[in-house]
């Protein structure tokens, strides 16, 4: 007899939330590290409490990395279950943790979507509030400018558009874990069926182990 999740058995369903989780901790890692530069480059300048562009894009970058650090910990925690499978806690910790992740992850994307809008509509007026140039058409290095104002908007861009991609891509494992988890907590009303399957071996061998039935259906993420 073969226990089988989702139509695979116990050790594939482990290796497919164990390469889920390690991609997400990934994921996450890229996300903050990305945040981190475009925190420490670009918006530690932008400081005007008083200008709403400048205020919108502290608040996105502080949803990124919050994003970042919640999905890293969501990664962690579906590989511990991909060890210990049969705990319900670990179960319903990833379940709740990947449902965050998709919130946060697609609340963090559509304000990098609206601080690239932004900056379009604005030319980046709100990133170089803290130097002061001749003429605002002409950008040159300055005295009283602490970064280079020539590269100022393409890298926040660049930053941006790296951002989003990388949220995107973290809401999508995020979906994937919480259907991996939906199939062992047997929640019905999303996919109707039970994700549990018994498959009755026509000849049964004394001392067969559970975990050790061979699947047929390929291994995919």
């Amino acid at each position: 007899m073969c226990v089988r999740l989702g139509g695979l058995n116990v050790d594939d369903f482990r290796k497919v939330l164990l390469k889920a989780g390690l991609v997400m901790v990934v994921l996450g890692h890229l996300s903050f590290v990305a945040a981190a530069i475009l925190h420490g480059t670009v918006l530690r300048y932008v400081t005007t409490p008083h200008d709403a562009v400048a205020l919108q894009y502290c608040v996105v970058n502080i949803v990124s990395v919050t994003s970042a650090i919640v999905v890293i910990s969501s990664g962690i925690a579906v590989i511990v279950l991909s060890r210990y499978l049969p705990s319900m806690v670990l179960r319903w910790t990833v379940f709740s943790s990947s449902i965050a992740c998709v919130l946060l992850t697609l609340t963090c994307a559509l304000g990098l979507l609206a601080s690239i809008a932004v900056t379009f509509a604005t030319q980046g007026r709100a990133l170089l509030t803290v130097c002061t140039f001749g003429s605002p058409e002409l950008l040159v290095l300055t005295p009283d400018c602490p970064f280079d104002p020539t590269r100022i908007y393409s890298s926040s861009l660049c930053l941006w558009g790296i951002s989003l991609v990388l949220c995107v891509a973290e809401s999508v494992f995020a979906v994937r874990c919480i259907q991996l988890t939906h199939q062992v907590l047997e929640l019905r009303p999303w996919w109707g069926k039970s994700g549990h399957h018994v498959v009755q071996s026509p000849e049964p061998v004394e001392g067969h182990n559970l975990m050790s039935c061979t699947s047929s259906v390929p291994l995919t993420l």
